[in-house]
């Protein structure tokens, strides 16, 4: 009776550590590009891209 709430947040508590650590790589990867290209080069046109601009 008291398996299966303790099964879900569980579960939840997983998901939600593996997609901050996903997100955490990325933002990471982009942060490093960013830096390596400067203000002009493509990151910052692919990040305004990924957020909806038509740059």
């Amino acid at each position: 009776m008291l398996t299966l709430p303790i099964f879900l947040i569980a579960f939840f508590a997983i998901i939600v550590a593996m997609h901050r650590g996903v997100t955490r790589k990325a933002d990471a990867k982009l942060r490093a590009q960013f830096d390596t290209q400067g203000s002009g080069g493509e990151a910052p046109r692919q990040l305004m891209r990924g957020s909806g601009y038509n740059v």
